[in-house]
């Protein structure tokens, strides 16, 4: 089974979520990383979940 990751640069253009606010999520723990050199990687299970943190809630009536 393999495992995909993502960089925060794919994460940024999937999203349209900036890279130093990712950086940020990742340093107080709500998004996991794992920190190779200078770089970030996420694995897809972790984006998926960041996916769905992420996710709007609108009001229903």
């Amino acid at each position: 089974m393999k495992n995909k990751f993502y960089t925060l640069q794919e994460i940024n253009e999937i999203t349209h979520t900036s890279v130093d606010y990712l950086k940020k999520l990742i340093k107080n723990g709500t998004l996991k990383a794992t920190r190779i050199s200078k770089d970030y990687l996420v694995s897809e299970y972790d984006f998926y979940k960041f996916i769905e943190l992420m996710e709007v809630k609108v009001n229903e009536k």
